[in-house]
């Protein structure tokens, strides 16, 4: 089993060891409850033992905006014990991709992929996963996917709130509608309010064979590190131990349809995100 949270920030605000002892547990969380719906599926009246859990990938797509620095720094680090978690020291361990490291703490293994969070003239944010590429912000959508597309990376268009209507919408429509850029794909994310239905682009996609990548995307906000591995998605399948970020995306191009883990933001939590982002706003230009 492969489970993927498929937008993560590492912000500055965030204990890095709790990134990681929070996506670590999350996961588990997950691959847990996959494994007691089938056991329920196949026996009902028995209950899966905490030991029978499959073995599985846990994979954190650690995408970088402008202005972030951890991830350029935990590349250039390679390997080494750093981060005191819960249970112990997170270390890291390099592979045989420039894009990809893998980090662990006892038994406990999450795999980063790199990636890049570029913001477009229209304001529309783009994700380009499984790279490290320098690609640079501020230009037309069409010159950022084809520079992603270049770079042999995946483009994902992540939702955003507000990002996506009336001007903005309206590009995210050309795009999705131009078969110049089939291959880019659509994300949801854990910010988004639980109430109310998908917005209609996911549905569009979902008929159109297009993926919709599930994210945590923690928010710039102390204590948002927690999120981190509670919303993604699973797939069963197992990724090329010398080569994951490679077949990672080999998969997001082959398949049109993933297993969603993790709930969205209840209403209080998502008005008390969005006022906090308001005040930290106002801090920072005051």
């Amino acid at each position: 089993m492969l489970l993927v949270d498929a937008h993560v920030h590492v912000h500055e605000c965030f204990d890095v060891a709790r990134v990681f002892d929070a996506a670590a547990a999350n996961f588990a969380a997950a691959a847990r409850a996959f494994a007691g719906a089938r056991d329920a599926a196949t026996a009902p009246s028995v209950a899966l033992p905490r030991a029978s859990l499959p073995e599985y990938d846990a994979v954190l797509c650690l995408v970088q905006s402008r202005g972030e620095r951890f991830l350029d720094a935990v590349l250039a680090r390679h390997e080494g014990r750093v981060w005191r978690g819960a249970h112990g020291f997170w270390e890291i361990e390099p592979t045989c991709e420039p894009e990809t490291l893998l980090v662990h703490c006892g038994s406990r293994r999450l795999k980063l992929i790199a990636g890049r969070q570029i913001v477009t003239s229209e304001r529309l944010e783009v994700l380009a996963l499984g790279t490290t590429a320098p690609l640079p912000d501020g230009e037309p959508i069409e010159t950022t996917l084809a520079a992603v597309r270049d770079a042999g990376a995946a483009a994902v268009l992540p939702w955003g709130v507000g990002k996506w209507l009336w001007a903005r919408g309206a590009v995210v429509a050309r795009i999705l509608a131009d078969p110049t850029w089939r291959h880019v794909l659509l994300g949801d994310n854990g910010n988004r309010l639980e109430l109310g239905p998908d917005p209609a682009e996911f549905a569009a996609a979902r008929r159109a064979g297009r993926a919709v990548l599930r994210g945590s995307d923690p928010l710039p906000l102390r204590g948002e590190e927690a999120r981190v591995g509670a919303y993604g998605f699973a797939v069963d399948v197992a990724l090329d131990p010398l080569r994951p970020a490679a077949s990672l995306l080999a998969l997001l191009k082959s398949a049109s349809a993933f297993v969603a883990f993790g709930r969205r933001e209840p209403l209080g939590r998502f008005v008390g995100n969005q006022v906090a982002l308001k005040l930290k706003s106002r801090r920072r230009s005051a």
